[in-house]
């Protein structure tokens, strides 16, 4: 008899599970996407709903939106990411201005300091702040031209090619005399005494050049980099 009561609970339990019916199985609100679920008025803390889109069922703790299964993220954590759009309360670094946010990003960038726009880092590296720095601030160039006062001092030094060698063709003083006096015509000879002297057509000039160049293309000064999203958490 213990044994036949046993088995006929079994069967009713197993019976019970089976016949479980769709409608009475408890559900949770539902909102489509973020911004049906950012949209709600009146939540109180501790309110659950499923997003739709997102696939996962969110608590309300007062002031934000979280997933239940998540960490509670602080605002304003930047992190990267190979995503191409905001998802989750994270919100992708491009520059937009901050009124084009939904309003509870809204608000929460304008706590961060982003009144007009939100931060772009395109093409921009994380750095920490020196002591003449600000959050938010944004400096450096992704490339640079030099000028002269970048360059080194250096002397360039050139040699000319031995191109003086030359003479000058000149008249030595002439004198006319006579061997024996009144008796010999008179001969030509050039004066033993005295000093000729050449033309002054002696004084020419060289130049020299040195290699010059460039076209003044500024240069990259990247580190070897991979290409990735930014994303700053500014709630749900």
């Amino acid at each position: 008899m213990i044994k036949q009561t046993f088995y006929f609970i079994i069967l009713i339990t197993n019976s019970i599970y089976s016949q479980i019916d769709s409608n009475s199985i408890m559900g949770v609100p539902v909102a489509s996407n973020d911004t049906e679920m950012n949209n709600i008025s009146g939540a109180t803390e501790g309110s659950i709903l499923y997003n739709m889109t997102q696939k996962n069922i969110y608590f309300f703790d007062g002031s934000n939106w979280s997933p239940v299964n998540e960490v509670n993220i602080p605002l304003g954590q930047i992190k990267y990411s190979v995503l191409t759009t905001d998802h989750s309360g994270w919100y992708l670094l491009n520059g937009r201005t901050t009124s084009s946010l939904p309003i509870l990003a809204q608000t929460n960038a304008t706590n961060l300091g982003f009144t007009t726009n939100i931060p772009n880092s395109e093409n921009r590296t994380l750095k920490h702040p020196s002591s003449s720095e600000n959050i938010n601030d944004i400096g450096g160039l992704p490339n640079t031209t030099l000028s002269q006062s970048n360059l080194p001092n250096v002397n360039f030094v050139g040699t000319t090619s031995a191109d003086g060698n030359h003479n000058h063709n000149f008249n030595r003083a002439l004198g006319a005399d006579q061997i024996r006096n009144g008796a010999d015509a008179n001969r030509t000879f050039y004066n033993q005494g005295g000093t000729t002297n050449t033309s002054t057509s002696g004084n020419h000039n060289h130049t020299f050049s040195v290699n010059t160049g460039g076209t003044s293309q500024s240069f990259d000064r990247y580190q070897p980099y991979l290409v990735v999203n930014t994303f700053i958490y500014l709630g749900l």
